[in-house]
C-alpha cells in the first residue's frame, strides 16, 4: 500500500461545534480560492472552487457551496446546476494540469462519514495513471486519523503541488487553449 505524504495535515485541526465554519469564513475562501489568470476567483452564484490547504493527496481541490449546507437534501435545484457547471470547469482544469489523468469526485457528509468540516464539499482530484491509490481509499482507508492508529504502509508518495503552488498551476491551466 502507498500513502500520500502531506506535511500540512499536521497543522489541521477541525473546528469544534460553536466555532465559525471554515467554509463560511471569507478569509479562508479568499486564501484558498482557485483563481484564473486575471486573478478572478473561480466561482458562480452558488459555489466556489478551493485548493485544499490541508491536502491528503496530490491535486486535492474542493467545490464548496457559498451558503452553509450540511446535508445534500438542503441543496436547491439551482445550486445543483451551479455545482455541475463548476465541477465541469474543475475537472477539465485538473486534466490539463495533470496530463493523462482522470478525475475522481468524492462527497462525504452525515454521521459516520469522517467529514472533518460539517459543510458540504466535493473533493475534485486527479486520478493519476501511476497512482496506486484509487477511489475512496484516498479519503480514508489509507489515511490515519490519529498518529497512534496502526496502518500497513509501504512507501510514501510526495505531493508535488500543494497550497499556493497548486493554485498557481491551476490558474495557468485555466488559461490554456482547449
Amino acid at each position: 500500500m502507498a500513502y500520500f505524504y502531506s506535511p500540512f495535515r499536521k497543522e489541521y485541526s477541525p473546528k469544534q461545534d460553536g466555532d465559525v465554519c471554515p467554509f463560511c469564513d471569507s478569509e479562508v475562501i479568499r486564501a484558498e480560492a482557485v483563481r484564473d489568470g486575471r486573478g478572478k476567483i473561480v466561482e458562480n452564484d452558488s459555489y466556489v472552487w478551493l485548493v485544499n490547504f490541508y491536502p491528503k493527496f496530490e491535486g486535492h481541490t474542493l467545490i464548496v457551496p457559498k451558503r452553509h449546507i450540511a446535508d445534500l437534501e438542503e441543496e436547491t435545484n439551482n445550486e445543483a446546476l451551479d455545482r455541475r457547471i463548476i465541477v465541469k470547469t474543475a475537472a477539465k482544469t485538473i486534466q490539463k494540469t495533470y496530463p493523462g489523468s482522470g478525475v475522481e469526485i468524492f462527497l462525504q457528509f452525515g454521521p459516520g462519514s469522517e467529514a472533518s468540516v460539517k459543510h458540504l464539499h466535493w473533493h475534485i482530484v486527479p486520478a493519476l495513471p501511476d497512482d496506486p491509490i484509487r477511489g475512496f481509499g484516498k479519503l480514508g482507508h489509507f489515511f490515519a486519523k490519529n498518529e497512534t492508529d496502526e496502518m500497513m504502509l509501504r512507501f510514501p508518495i510526495k505531493i508535488q503541488y500543494a497550497r499556493k503552488s497548486l493554485q498557481d498551476v491551476l490558474s495557468k491551466s485555466l488559461n490554456k487553449d482547449g
